[in-house]
């Protein structure tokens, strides 16, 4: 009889347990409707209530101003050693950059050496030697203005293909 009792026990909090968990863990049902579409109404209906919005207004909203298509560059010069060796370093520039501008300024009168470094350490640099009687400023001005003159033509061609 002590035995029935037992098994009686056992079976009622087995099927307490399996309540329990049921109730912590509902069945889940699958739904096939994807969020996708709702999310796309919702933001069908934000467009028409802005159009609606400007409608009502007597003036209309601007788009946000985008940032200037140009961007400066951020240089630094140091004189490390000679009177004609220079050190520039050039923030937030590309491999693809620098190469193309090292070698325009190779092809500058009075640049005798010219070659980069970049690693992901510390900012590009460019070391250049100069001729003596070479200014190192009018230098950069010329590899930059030829540089400049070859994205132009490059520009007008590609203009051109389209």
């Amino acid at each position: 009889m002590a035995k029935k009792k037992d098994d009686d026990l056992i079976d009622e909090y087995n099927d307490a347990m399996d309540e329990d968990i049921q109730s912590v863990y509902p069945e889940i049902e699958e739904t096939k409707e994807p969020k996708k579409v709702e999310e796309e109404e919702e933001f069908e209906e934000l467009i028409e209530e802005e159009d609606d919005l400007e409608d009502h207004l007597d003036f209309v909203m601007e788009d946000e101003a985008e940032g200037p298509q140009y961007k400066y560059l951020d240089i630094e010069i140091h004189q490390p050693e000679s009177i004609n060796n220079f050190e520039v370093v050039i923030k937030n520039q590309s491999h693809g950059f620098l190469n193309i501008f090292v070698n325009h300024l190779l092809a500058l009168e009075g640049v005798i050496l010219a070659a980069y470094k970049k690693t992901n350490i510390e900012e590009p640099r460019i070391f250049i030697k100069l001729k003596d009687g070479y200014k190192i400023k009018e230098i950069l001005r010329e590899g930059i203005d030829s540089l400049r003159t070859e994205v132009l033509e490059v520009q007008k061609l590609f203009n051109k293909l389209m």
